[in-house]
Parts: structure tokens; C-alpha cells; sequence
């Protein structure tokens, strides 16, 4: 059973309340001014020892899920949640987090989703947590839908997309926001409030059990039929970017290509400030396709040296997000994305990529894959153009230029040949 011992400003009593008891790990990080991402797992009876020692710290984070040692092997789902970064929207910015509070209550009655079992204030947003009992890895797609629902109720209060894994952590209680120089510290508490985790599953989804459970056989069966639709031809899941006849590992090599030619195009082997993140965002997350988190990060650190000018501990910093994700994928983390379950890394779109890096349509006409679906079509019809203009030669159709005046007919001796024998310009 949770601990009911209030909240407040006290590490140890979030702890109690949210990882009650078990055998398996729970992981506290914290970012100090020498490095920025330091990370310990501790069992749970392990955990209670250490963390009165963080009362009183910046920047020091806790998982609200449990693990087999670090945050790489899921072990129990404890808890759903919810990062209101409520600073980032304009007309919230300036609001206690008690109203921002209130107008989550509002936003989740209107979804029909029950209200949270604790509301804490981060510095400078708004954690919203449901407490449930613990349940194995075996209900992530269930728990990640849950996810989803939530944060489609909350995202207009800011709700941070990408704080949805299981992975996820959640500042302390008790230990300070650095940059506001805030306490982390509760202003809502129902710690009496745990469900089973069916139950409140059964309350924010809107199917409920019985139906919930069909549908998901209906997603597998749909699975299953179009796998085995695309048979032998087609590459294995996460190895193919859904384009035809283009794999994934060719679609991430061809984009770093692209990406280095950008960098020749515009003049300069160094990345300018303001440009640096962007363009080694993107890097990264192609990267993450081609090889494992390891080599992910060594290639990262120096790619970062080499063309951002960025320390290693600079570049851990601002590709943390990239190399989290590929560490969660490797080792088996997922998300639910419309009905079907991939691993975390990032997937960027070329529309997506090209906006954020300001890339022009005469830049394009240079690059091999990162280009936008003007561009594509343009490329199209200059392809079936040369296409039918071969097909035609070789049926023996001569090109209409050679019966201009000054052409090759004023060669020719023979009378001129009929309209059938002559191509015209194609018009465009």
C-alpha cells in the first residue's frame, strides 16, 4: 500500500508514496555544473537511505517507473503522468501553477478523464501524476494509449509531447529549480488514490474492457494481414521509411549526405549560431538508425566538436533527448503510434526537416532525398519526360528541332516526313 505520509517539500515521502515497495530499481539523475546528466539506480529499500541527502539540491530527478537496474529493461509501470510546461504558452506564462491546476481539472472533466492523485510545482511548470498500482512491462501499449489520452486533453496548457515514456523523470520533491530557483513541491495532494491500473485505464480510455480488448485484436489481425501482404519483398519492421523502394538504412545515409552538402552549399564546414542544434538534431537522429547507442554518442561528441564547436559535455547536454531515445529503443522501449507499436527513436519528416533548416528550393535542387513534395514532383515530370522521350527515339520518332529552319532537314533529301514521324515539344 502507498504511504500517505503528506507530500509537501519531502523527498522521502514522494519516494514512499510512489515506489511503496519491490525489489526492482528506481533511478535518480540530477544535472550539476559539471556535468550535465549524472544518473544512479537504486533498489527501492536502497532508495529510501538516499534520498534525504538530496533535500535542498538543484536539479534532481526521479523515475516514476521501475526498471531491472537502469532505465533500459522496464520492470513495473507505477504510475501515468503528465509535464505541463505551462511557461511556454503566452497567456499562461505568468499564472500561479494553483491556476494552472484549476484549468487542468477543467480541461481532464471535459475528456472524462479522472482527476490526478498529485499535482506538484516544477519551478516553473506543473507535474501531474495518477498513481496506480504497480503492473508488469506486459501493459505498456495499454498504459502508453492512456498516455496519449492525457496528453491530448492537456496539450493547449502545454502539455511537453515528449514526456509520455516510460522512461521518464520527474523533479523531486524538496530539491530546487535552478533555473527559476524555485522548491519543487506539491500544491495538490489525493495519496489515497490509487487505482488498479485496469480501472483507471477503463476510465480514460473510451472503449472500455471488453470492447478495448477486441480492438486490439483487431490492430493485431490488421497488423498480421498487412505484413503478410508485403511478404518476402519487404524489408523487416523499422527497416523501411514507408516510401517505395527506399529502406530505412539508405534513407538515413542518403539525409547525412544531404546533410553535408547543405553545409557545402551554403559556404562553410562550421556550423553558425543559432544553427547548431537544428542541424545536429536532425544528425543525430539519422544516426541513431545506422548504428547502437554507443557508437551513437562516441560519433555524436565528435561530430559535435568538429562541426558545432560544442564541448563533449555540451553536446551530451543538447543531444541527450537523441541519445536517450536510441538507448530506450535498444533496449526494447516503445510507443504507440496510430494503433501499432515502434521503438522511441526519433522520426523526422522531410517537410519537418526542411523547415527547421530553412532549406531552400534551389538548395534542394542539389540534395538526393531531403526535399519537399514540390520538389519531388518537379523531379517526376522531368523523369517521365526523359522517359517517353526515349521511348520515343526508339520507335524511330526524330525530335522536332531537327525540321526548324537551320536543323538537320536542310541535310535531308528525302521529302519531309509526315506528321506521324515528327515530335512535337511536349507541353508542360
Amino acid at each position: 500500500m502507498a504511504s500517505t505520509e503528506p507530500i509537501g517539500s519531502s523527498p522521502l515521502a514522494h519516494a514512499r508514496w510512489l515506489h511503496d515497495s519491490g525489489n526492482e530499481y528506481v533511478t535518480v539523475g540530477q544535472k550539476t555544473d559539471r556535468e550535465p546528466w549524472v544518473q544512479t539506480s537504486y533498489q527501492v529499500e536502497k532508495l529510501y537511505e538516499v534520498l534525504p541527502d538530496y533535500a535542498g539540491l538543484n536539479d534532481v530527478y526521479l523515475s516514476l517507473n521501475r526498471f531491472y537496474g537502469s532505465r533500459k529493461r522496464l520492470a513495473k509501470l507505477s504510475a501515468l503522468y503528465s509535464d505541463l510546461d505551462y511557461y511556454n504558452v503566452s497567456e499562461l506564462a505568468h499564472m500561479p501553477p494553483e491556476g494552472v491546476f484549476t484549468l487542468a481539472l477543467e480541461s481532464l472533466e471535459q475528456a472524462q478523464i479522472p482527476s490526478p492523485s498529485l499535482a506538484m510545482s516544477t519551478g516553473r511548470g506543473l507535474a501531474l501524476v495518477w498513481r496506480h498500482e504497480p503492473v508488469s512491462g506486459n501493459a505498456l501499449s495499454k498504459w502508453a494509449l492512456c498516455q496519449q489520452h492525457i496528453f491530448e486533453a492537456l496539450k493547449e496548457l502545454g502539455a511537453d509531447p515528449m514526456a509520455k515514456d516510460a522512461a521518464r523523470v520527474f523533479r523531486l520533491a524538496g530539491t530546487y529549480n535552478s533555473k527559476s530557483a524555485t522548491l519543487v513541491q506539491s500544491i495538490y495532494e489525493n495519496l489515497d488514490d490509487v487505482w488498479v491500473f485496469g480501472d483507471l485505464a477503463n476510465e480514460i480510455l473510451p472503449l472500455p474492457r471488453e470492447q478495448w480488448e477486441q480492438h486490439k485484436a483487431q490492430l493485431l489481425a490488421q497488423r498480421a494481414e498487412k505484413e503478410a501482404k508485403r511478404g518476402a519483398r519487404t524489408a523487416p519492421e523499422g527497416q523501411r521509411d514507408g516510401r517505395k523502394g527506399f529502406g530505412s538504412r539508405e534513407l538515413h545515409q542518403a539525409r547525412l549526405k544531404d546533410l553535408e552538402r547543405l553545409l557545402e552549399l551554403r559556404g562553410t564546414d562550421k556550423l553558425p549560431p543559432g544553427k547548431r542544434d537544428d542541424w545536429m538534431f536532425v544528425a543525430g537522429c539519422s544516426m541513431s538508425f545506422l548504428m547502437g547507442p554507443k557508437a551513437l554518442e562516441k560519433e555524436l561528441l565528435a561530430l559535435g566538436r568538429k562541426v558545432a564547436g560544442w564541448s563533449e559535455a555540451e553536446t551530451r547536454s543538447r543531444m541527450h533527448s537523441v541519445i536517450a531515445n536510441a538507448r530506450s529503443a535498444a533496449s526494447g522501449g516503445a510507443i504507440l503510434w496510430k494503433g501499432q507499436q515502434r521503438d522511441t527513436r526519433y522520426r523526422l519528416t522531410n517537410e519537418t526537416i526542411i523547415q527547421n533548416l530553412e532549406i531552400t528550393l534551389e538548395e534542394q535542387q542539389h540534395l538526393e532525398t531531403i526535399v519537399s513534395g514540390e520538389r519531388k514532383q518537379e523531379i517526376r515530370r522531368k523523369r517521365d519526360r526523359k522517359r517517353k522521350e526515349k521511348k520515343r527515339r526508339s520507335e524511330g520518332v526524330r525530335p522536332w528541332d531537327e525540321y526548324l529552319p537551320g536543323g538537320k532537314e536542310r541535310e535531308q533529301t528525302a521529302r519531309p516526313p509526315s506528321r506521324q514521324g515528327v515530335e512535337r515539344p511536349e507541353q508542360e
